[in-house]
């Protein structure tokens, strides 16, 4: 098995001053990690398990997210190159989906966005019933009820609270992720638990059939983005700073 080299860029060996004056079309950056790219390979190996044909595509933009629209999802840039993963860190103080545990659940909540999108799942009355109204509008910040047993839990923030579209990409992971017994782990939780059930019979719907959906289209690349990686930061530090005490920001 060969292994894809580390992609050289001449900002590698830049001082974080430097780089964050950098915009992101300047990283020439076209595709993540190898080790992230194996990511992709075994999400979409788990996907073919289940005999869904959704296959998503990816590409590197300046956060995880899948569009409305498109069944795939991007991948945040750090995750492109061990510097920038290290200046992510130094200004984040943490990397999201910097481990392949933490990437590979994070691919699988993306995944049910782009199975969602692939297959129009919100349309569906059953899908509202379980889920509530994809349009709802996005907050910028919620406040999670920590013991609530109404929703799964499987990436970090109580996530599934914040809208009806992470509710179900929430509860597809549980469901997708191998080994993750689910119908033992919330049996006591009666609503999660009836919501798992509806995307284990949704999924065995959608066995083998062919999506309405197939765009290939890859919004907000970083490889059209004109913003500096310092106004990108300072964003992000003003979003977080501005959350409310026990609020989570989006």
């Amino acid at each position: 098995m060969t292994h894809r080299p580390i992609q050289r860029a001449p900002w590698s060996r830049w001082s974080d001053e430097r780089l964050l004056t950098l915009r992101f079309r300047e990283l020439r950056l076209s595709e993540p990690s190898a080790w992230v790219a194996g990511c992709h390979r075994q999400l979409l190996g788990e996907l073919a398990d289940r005999s869904l044909r959704v296959r998503p595509h990816v590409w590197l933009a300046e956060e995880w997210f899948s569009p409305r629209g498109i069944p795939g999802f991007a991948i945040p840039f750090y995750l492109a190159h061990p510097r920038l993963m290290r200046l992510e860190r130094a200004q984040m103080h943490s990397v999201e989906g910097g481990t392949r545990a933490s990437c590979m659940a994070i691919m699988r909540h993306e995944a049910a966005h782009a199975i969602q999108h692939a297959h129009r799942l919100d349309r569906r009355a059953s899908w509202r019933a379980h889920f509530g109204t994809s349009s709802t509008p996005y907050p910028d910040r919620y406040r999670p009820r920590r013991r609530s047993t109404r929703f799964v839990r499987h990436l970090p923030g109580w996530y599934a609270q914040s809208h009806p579209d992470e509710d179900f990409a929430e509860t597809f992971a549980v469901w997708l992720r191998p080994g993750s017994r689910w119908r033992s782990r919330y049996a006591r939780w009666p609503i999660a638990l009836a919501k798992l059930t509806y995307i284990d019979s949704l999924m065995h719907e959608l066995r083998d059939v062919r999506p309405p959906v197939t765009s290939r289209a890859q919004p907000l690349s970083i490889a059209q983005s004109p913003l500096t990686l310092g106004e990108h930061y300072r964003a992000l530090r003003h979003a977080h700073a501005a959350a409310p005490r026990e609020w989570l920001t989006l």
